[in-house]
């Protein structure tokens, strides 16, 4: 029981923040008092820095940007090598990507480390910190100017190394005489705390995005296969309770089972394909192969039902002799899905084409059809899980084979993409390596001129319908 006589504690002392570094307009004259009030200036606004509330990637670029003034640089990058290795690089909140990469892609190619290292290793990990509003780096002209790149290490401090795009060559001389070993250690320690809390924070969103496209993944599976097996249940139903008298209702009855369950293998096959590309037990026989073969005989295999849907199927390949690199079986499953869509979304009387052509080093074959086309807006989604353009739910499909195509394309050191024109149709572009290799850059540097060129043809066919119905109906009275 607490004694009511007894003297109540006074509360202890609150402490507030301590108040902003503001820069004294006095410099010292001695050289050491000089590098002393520089060294307590710049730990004062890393202190700043650090205890500012926002998020992590901006208190980083905040850091980069404080160094980057320091030794009078464009930008500066930090290079953690122990654990992981990272590079993490400061660019305005609305500022092209490209040159703080170029900056990361240096800083990575040429910071000290043995050959074993970075075999072990591997490219590091390039994150871009995006400026705050406290953000110091020196102003980036519009113009372009040359690029003088300079690391420094700080071996003490878990083998970090800052990088620096300096102005001119001089300035990376001095980058030492300005940032001096003792200030680069303190400046390396704050990088590397918030780098770590930066890391944290994306691998924590990047577990949220995963449970909830995991989430949305189950949601959806379920619903593509609980619906078609409540149709089932309902025509089984009925025959089993002897409530179908008549043998043609029954036979058509269970003809629509079928299908049912056809539907549903199909998407149970789809989902094991998409497991097992995410798991990487593909187990892929990657070899030379006759681009024109393997076309040729997805277009025999599919050409009944070109016929019966009556759109034709037609080929402009590359002779026997030309050939690429990748799984045969693979590539044909890949162009089955294509042809196979083509085919859907053609309407009857019209065309569907395999076309095959290199580039270089680069295999590129296209599939073509005169369909509706696909919006630019829909373009990268429709190569997402289950998605399906608007208007489109009639069709059958499991939603899985483009994302499958895309990501066995991929695989094999390849690319698949889409050139499309509403009203006009679409063309899908598989690249593929020739039999030499090629550099990813290269083959998606060939994808891209593929694809310009596809979206051209795919315009003037549009102007040359629209032509064409203009004729016809300016010849008939009654369509005028």
């Amino acid at each position: 029981m607490t004694d009511p006589t007894a003297r109540r504690q006074p509360p202890g002392p609150t402490i507030g923040a301590p108040p902003p570094f503001v820069e004294r307009r006095v410099t010292p004259r001695r050289v050491v008092d000089r590098m002393s009030w520089q060294e307590t200036g710049l730990l004062a606004r890393s202190l700043d820095i650090l205890v500012a509330d926002l998020p992590a990637e901006a208190r980083l670029a905040g850091l980069l940007g404080l160094l980057a003034t320091t030794v009078g640089a464009r930008r500066a990058a930090v290079l953690s090598v122990a654990g992981e290795r990272r590079i993490a690089v400061a660019a305005g909140a609305g500022e092209d990507p490209a040159e703080a990469l170029a900056l990361a892609a240096w800083l990575d190619a040429r910071a000290p480390g043995s050959r074993a290292e970075r075999a072990a290793t591997g490219p590091a990990a390039v994150s871009i910190a995006r400026g705050a509003p406290f953000e110091t780096r020196a102003d980036v002209t519009s113009e372009p100017e040359p690029h003088h790149y300079a690391w420094i290490e700080i071996p003490s401090s878990g083998r970090v190394v800052l990088g620096f795009d300096l102005p001119s060559p001089a300035a990376t001389d001095s980058v030492g005489e300005r940032l001096p070993r003792q200030m680069a250690r303190h400046a390396a320690v704050a990088l590397a705390l918030v780098s770590d809390q930066m890391a944290g924070e994306h691998a924590s969103s990047e577990l949220l995005a995963r449970d909830r496209e995991r989430e949305r993944y189950i949601s959806t599976v379920a619903h593509d296969l609980r619906t078609p097996l409540t149709g089932l249940a309902g025509y089984l139903e009925l025959i089993a309770d002897g409530r179908v008298d008549d043998p043609a209702v029954r036979s058509d009855f269970l003809a629509r089972s079928r299908e049912i369950v056809e539907t549903m293998g199909d998407l149970v096959g789809d989902l094991l394909e998409m497991s097992r590309i995410e798991a990487g037990n593909l187990g892929l026989e990657l070899a030379p192969f006759s681009v024109a073969d393997v076309a040729r005989r997805v277009l025999d295999a599919l050409r009944p039902i070109g016929l019966q849907r009556q759109v034709a199927l037609r080929s402009d390949l590359p002779p026997r002799i030309r050939a690429a690199v990748g799984d045969r079986r693979r590539v044909a499953q890949i162009l089955t899905n294509l042809v196979g869509n083509a085919l859907k979304f053609t309407p009857d009387g019209g065309t569907v084409e395999i076309a095959g052509w290199f580039d270089g080093r680069v295999a590129l074959v296209a599939v073509r059809d005169d369909g509706a086309g696909v919006a630019a807006e829909d373009r990268p989604r429709i190569f997402e899980r289950f998605f399906r353009l608007p208007g489109h739910a009639r069709i059958t499909g499991t939603g899985l084979g483009l994302p499958i195509a895309r990501e066995l394309a991929r695989a094999m050191g390849g690319e698949l993409d889409v050139a499309s024109v509403v009203d006009s149709g679409s063309s899908f572009v598989l690249a593929l390596p020739g039999p030499a290799e090629v550099d990813i850059d290269v083959l998606r540097t060939a994808l891209d001129a593929a694809l310009a060129a596809e979206e051209i043809l795919l315009e003037e066919t549009a102007v040359i319908r629209a032509m064409h119905e203009a004729q016809r109906s300016g010849g008939n009275p009654e369509q005028a």
